[in-house]
């Protein structure tokens, strides 16, 4: 078994989806990348190449010459996956077309730190609450492939993979950059492995005007790690991360404006000072045991948040939340078949105490709710691998999740409800290696997603609404490697969904009102692919790389609307780059396309136009532990809508349709790397 999975992790170097300089190299017993060991880094390059379904690992190296906020910045060539932010880190992160329902804050993914969700048990969340500059390396599990980590909704997981004594490519490091709109930001870390204890710590410190009117924001991070080996079979990491977040909302504007005067804010938003401030401090652990058949790991997390959440109410609010998981990983053989398994639990509990006032031009008002909001959650699930025959693997597995929400009603005891939702999802998959350098994969499974709070209590104003969950059942198809200087990655999907949560925007910046569609589907294919299109014998290669997601998500037969595609993503999305590198230089003019059918209205009367954004990275290798990066962004200052608020109908008489997030203009950011203490 394990030389067959080193065939499968083999293909890993070549579907690794960041820059050749940072490529991969095979070794009988472990992965290298940049001539350094990083074990986590090797873990998930090996896990990626035995999943069948679509995967992505993309390390620190591929975003970190760019002025990176987002994930739409650290993400920028991984298909099927759109980020359109709004505010600061804050916007629509949507997976194969999940989450449409909302273009503001985390729900539809489950977002994994260190091994623990950063959703709460509800499934709600913020990007706020996370710095990419702390991650080693971002593992994007797509609709099904989150399987193994027990994710149930319908876009999956993204991973990320914090810093670590282990992964680091430098015991201290700092990073000093600044740019367009009045941004400079601060990072740095220090570590020390003293033996069986290790230690790091880092911090970030970011402060931005903005593009826009009314869009300031400072920014303090704080992260440190603790590592320690009880044995040598038994080890635990601990970790806190501490955010203070102070982030204006310019709130949404009319298409003209978004596309004629983009740095314009929403009047109502300076008139009423919009923010999202958030102060909280997360720690986790996770303790791993090697047992001769296996590995047991468990661990968990707990968190404390304050929300000071400004819109046309005040939403006030202090979150406790706490989570726990207990796993097992083994292998060996049945009936003379290789073989892997796995099975865990987790259990969650949030707690969140929701105050809305009336702003009054920014002033707290009248108090309309004082509420407790708990939400609690149990998911167990199991997942086998079986080479039935040499090459070629089967895998299945079994998830259950039970979850209830409780909202008591302090002003009102008349307004107190409670609901519950459980559901199982079976999951099917094959993988067949037919050589080094090639799989061919296939899965088909169910997801199961049940409301978060804004959706029963309307944006925590009304009591509990009649919305169900959203439940799917999702068909993959596709292929990973390399044939000759061709690297590729493409994938085949649809998705058939009872009650696709779908919002109406009837107010700006009141959370719009949520509701199940009937049948709707998502289809849609994924291709990333680099081809070595030049090399020498010097180090000089050039190398075109490209990223396409075609979305084709559609009601199907709907009382109202037919088969009309649902609003809230556009038909192709597209980044195209070339390459050009050697030992110390590195040159990447690229443009990003959103082309086709993007309706706004659910009624298919109003789109939200394309557009062409031409940018360039580079960066230069003064030293061996000096890099200096410059990136260009939007070089033709083109105007146009990133975002926006889904509606009903956009023609029918008094729609609202300043509902449109206008994208930056040119914007040129540089910065500074600087590694301490060698290289590991």
């Amino acid at each position: 078994m394990r030389n067959s999975y080193m065939r499968a992790a083999s293909l890993a170097p070549f579907i690794l989806a960041c820059p050749p300089a940072f490529a991969a190299d095979a070794a009988q017993d472990e992965i290298i990348v940049s001539g350094e060991r990083r074990d986590a880094l090797s873990e998930a390059l090996a896990e990626k190449a035995r999943r069948p379904g679509n995967v992505d690992v993309v390390p620190l190296e591929e975003y970190q010459d760019r002025y990176v906020a987002t994930f739409r910045d650290a993400l920028a060539l991984t298909p099927g996956v759109i980020m359109q932010p709004v505010a600061g880190e804050d916007g629509r992160l949507s997976i194969r077309g999940s989450g449409l329902a909302q273009n503001v804050h985390l729900r539809g993914v489950e977002l994994m730190l260190g091994g623990v969700p950063i959703n709460a048990a509800d499934g709600f969340g913020d990007f706020q609450e996370l710095d990419l500059l702390f991650a080693s390396h971002i593992n994007v599990l797509r609709g099904a492939n989150a399987f193994r980590i027990g994710a149930a909704t319908l876009g999956g997981a993204i991973e990320i993979e914090p810093l670590t004594v282990d992964n680091v490519l430098s015991p201290a490091a700092l990073r000093v950059e600044g740019g367009s709109f009045g941004s400079s930001r601060v990072n740095g870390h220090v570590s020390h492995d003293f033996g069986r204890f290790d230690a790091l710590a880092a911090a970030t410190w970011q402060r931005q005007d903005g593009f826009r009117d009314h869009s300031h924001q400072n920014n303090q991070r704080a992260y440190v790690n603790l590592g320690y080996e009880w044995s040598d079979n038994v080890r635990t990491r601990f970790g806190v991360f501490y955010n203070n977040i102070d982030q204006e909302y310019p709130g949404a504007v009319t298409l003209d404006t978004a596309l004629n005067d983009p740095s314009a804010a929403n009047a109502g938003a300076i008139v009423q000072n919009w923010q999202r401030d958030i102060d909280s401090v997360r720690a986790f652990t996770n303790t791993a045991i090697e047992l001769g058949s296996g590995i047991i790991s468990f661990g968990g997390s707990a968190a404390y948040r304050e929300l000071y959440h400004p819109v046309p109410v005040f939403l006030i609010q202090t979150a406790q939340d706490y989570s726990g998981f207990l796993r097992y990983d083994g292998a060996g053989r049945i009936a003379g078949l290789a073989a892997e398994w796995s099975a865990g639990l987790r259990v969650r509990s949030t707690r969140n105490n929701a105050d809305v006032f009336a702003n009054n031009n920014g002033v707290i008002g009248f108090q309309f709710t004082d509420s407790v909001q708990r939400s609690d959650a149990f998911e167990v699930f199991g997942e086998g691998r079986l080479e039935i025959f040499p090459d070629f693997w089967a895998v299945a597995g079994l998830g259950f999740i039970d979850t209830s929400r409780d909202y008591d009603n302090l002003v009102n005891d008349a307004g107190d409800a409670r609901t519950s939702f459980s559901h199982t999802n079976p999951k099917f998959g094959l993988l067949y290696i037919p050589s080094e350098n090639l799989q061919i994969f296939a899965n088909v499974s169910a997801s199961y997603e049940p409301p978060i709070f804004p959706d029963l209590t309307q944006g925590g104003i009304a009591g509990f609404q009649p919305i169900k969950a959203q439940d799917a059942m999702s068909y993959e198809l596709g292929a990973r490697g390399t044939l000759g200087r061709l690297t590729f990655e493409a994938a085949l999907y649809r998705q058939q969904i009872e009650g696709e949560f779908v919002a109406y925007t009837t107010t700006p910046g009141i959370p719009a009102a949520v509701f199940n569609a009937a049948d709707t589907y998502h289809q849609g294919v994924e291709i990333f692919a680099a081809y070595r299109l030049y090399e020498n014998g010097s180090g000089l290669s050039v190398i075109p790389r490209v990223s396409w997601s075609y979305n084709d998500f559609s009601f199907d037969g709907d009382p109202v609307y037919g088969d009309n595609r649902i609003a809230g993503m556009p038909t192709h999305f597209a980044r195209a780059e070339i390459v050009v590198s050697n030992d110390k230089l590195r040159l990447a003019p690229y443009v990003a396309v959103q082309a086709g059918d993007n309706f706004v209205d659910y009624a298919n009367t109003m789109k939200s136009p394309g557009y062409e954004l031409v940018g360039v990275e580079a960066s230069y290798d003064i030293a061996s532990n000096i890099s200096i990066f410059l990136e260009g962004r939007n070089l033709t200052d083109e105007g146009y809508a990133l975002n926006y608020s889904t509606i009903a109908d956009a023609s029918a008489p008094g729609a609202n349709l300043s509902i449109y997030t206008p994208g930056e203009g040119r914007a040129i950011y540089c910065g500074v790397r600087i590694g301490f203490g060698g290289g590991r």
